[in-house]
């Protein structure tokens, strides 16, 4: 972790990049591979969140001494950057992608040197090319499991980049590889080469726009276009017969550019006008321009919080506001949603369950009339809780918020002939666990159903493993959801399922542990269950009051799932 940022660990990244690089050819160094990579990769992030426009300046100037791969890999981080802030991913996220994003050349830097210098490849370059990702992934794999996540990216990378470019379209789901697939055109398209061909970052992201068919990717331009504007730090800029380097726009929107024609001193410049610009990389020697003038004073960099952060954390707050036990007065309510007129809307329409028309409500005073004050609280934190899904940014967020749907329709349909038990209060631990698996797990998720048939499991596998994730350490999750919603007795219910042998589980604890074998069956279709998961199944569809297996499922195969598959 860096203290501060300074030019010269701008400069750094440079250096350490082409050290990274560099390794491929020294054997006896691999072992330095995955630490300096992880390092790196933090570097890069860090000094984004805090000196934005040092970084986006990169894509206009183009360091002659690191030779065009380490040029080219940079680029790629800085797009990784761009575009992980601008679409609200978290650190551990956007770390995972800027180190596929640093591990894209890791074995061939001298062959994408002589590509792009226009030299023929001999055979074992073509060779090493066409497998650099396996030869990638094979070194990662060396370095241990905390790089099987980085390795999974790599192996998809340059099916993904083909989809990118392909018509018709071919169907990719994992966002994270779609970026650095993203990246990397983009960066190949920008980077500066001396035979030429080179486009500006606008144009390339024009262009593939225009060609993509991927929904994914074009929704991630328009979040990049959206948050560095329409001008690059570093750009040239035509002006009253001289050149000048555009820097930012201040809060006055007048723009802020420098004179450094003379090396002993640069002059700054502030104005409103449209720029006519030249924003192609180019090659720099300047220092100033390449390194320190990103820090000055005269410039305010800044980033705003995420957009969403802020209403998270109210949500947050009144979750933790709402007991599940407590009485309410509709004017008690109302005091606390006003502010949340979108919580009202999203209420209206969560309580048509309630009656027989199946019609949403009028405003909240009708919500509650037809719910009743009792259950009242379980459904407005389910609305809360869908919000907050709503809001969490994940390069798999479609495929966790249908799964998540997909769980809660089975909950509902498995109390259908249970009044007893509110089935809106049974799904808020699940909500709380999944917002859990995005905060904290979220380089680990993933689109698998991790299902293992064994006789000999005394503890139930986590409901993580719905969403890819076979291990779980308990103990923060645990603390999570009590701190969150630990008045729901049904948290302390999932928990216990996790954790409790199966000679020690209660009935709401096999209720859990039925409600993901009932997930199993209907992500998997085939998955096989031992003798005790399927005791538990039968002894919790009887409590619940269905007559038979038989019967449930035969329910469950009308219900209307989200695609999921």
């Amino acid at each position: 972790m860096m203290d501060t940022v300074t030019p010269r660990e701008l400069a750094r990244l440079f250096d350490s990049t082409h050290q990274l690089l560099n390794l491929y050819y020294q054997k006896r160094k691999w072992s330095q591979i995955y630490p300096l990579l992880s390092n790196l990769a933090e570097r890069y992030y860090l000094v984004y969140q805090t000196y934005p426009k040092s970084l986006q300046a990169q894509l206009n100037l183009y360091v002659a001494a690191h030779g065009y791969t380490t040029n080219l890999v940079v680029n790629q981080c800085v797009i990784a950057c761009i575009m992980c802030h601008s679409l609200n991913y978290n650190k551990a996220v956007s770390e995972q992608i800027i180190s596929c994003c640093l591990a894209n050349y890791l074995c061939v830097q001298s062959q994408s040197n002589k590509l792009a210098s226009g030299q023929t490849l001999t055979e074992q370059d073509k060779k090493l090319w066409h497998c650099r990702h396996q030869l990638a992934v094979k070194l990662l794999h060396a370095a241990g499991p905390n790089t099987v996540s980085i390795q999974h990216l790599l192996a998809r990378l340059n099916k993904y980049k083909q989809a990118l470019l392909s018509a018709p379209k071919v169907m990719i789901y994992d966002g994270a590889t779609t970026l650095v697939a993203l990246a990397n055109i983009i960066a190949m398209n920008t980077t500066y080469r001396e035979s030429g061909g080179h486009i500006s970052v606008h144009k390339a992201l024009a262009d593939i726009y225009l060609r993509t068919p991927n929904e994914f990717a074009q929704n991630a331009i328009k979040a990049f276009i959206a948050h560095i504007g329409p001008y690059i730090p570093a750009s040239e800029v035509k002006y009253a017969e001289q050149t000048l380097i555009y820097l930012t726009t201040d809060e006055q929107h007048r723009h802020i550019l420098i004179d450094v024609s003379q090396p002993e001193k640069i002059r700054w410049h502030r104005f409103k006008a449209p720029l006519s610009i030249i924003d192609k990389q180019r090659v720099c020697n300047d220092s100033r321009l390449l390194y320190t003038v990103w820090f000055s004073e005269n410039i305010n960099f800044v980033l705003p919080p995420p957009a969403n952060q802020r209403r998270q954390q109210q949500y947050l707050t009144l979750i933790s506001e709402l007991k599940i036990a407590k009485e309410y007065s509709y004017r008690a309510l109302d005091k606390l949603l006003s502010p949340y007129p979108e919580l009202i809307h999203q209420l209206t329409h969560a309580v048509k369950p309630y009656n027989k028309e199946h019609q949403r409500a009028k405003d909240l005073r009708h919500c509650l009339s037809m719910v009743g004050y009792d259950n009242a609280p379980a459904i407005i934190q389910k609305v809360l809780f869908q919000r907050l899904v709503a809001t969490t940014s994940h390069p798999l967020y479609p495929h966790i918020a249908k799964r998540l749907e997909n769980i809660v329709r089975i909950i509902q349909a498995l109390f259908k002939h249970s009044p007893i038990q509110q089935f809106e209060q049974v799904t808020l631990p699940l909500y709380a666990y999944v917002l859990y698996l995005c905060e904290n797990q979220a380089t680990s998720l993933s689109r698998k159903t991790v299902f293992e048939h064994s006789e000999e499991h005394t503890v139930s596998p986590p409901l993580a493993c719905l969403f890819g994730i076979n291990t779980l350490d308990l103990a923060p999750l645990s603390e999570y959801l009590t701190q969150l919603i630990g008045d729901n007795p049904w948290t302390q219910h999932l928990l216990n399922s996790e954790q409790l042998k199966k000679q020690q589980l209660q009935q709401n604890e096999k209720l859990w542990i039925a409600v993901k074998l009932f997930s199993y069956y209907v992500f998997q279709p085939k998955a096989m269950f031992s003798s005790w998961q399927e005791n538990i199944i039968a002894e919790t569809l009887t409590t619940v009051g269905w007559q038979s297996k038989a019967d449930f499922y035969s329910y469950l195969r009308t219900c209307e799932f989200a695609d999921n598959f």
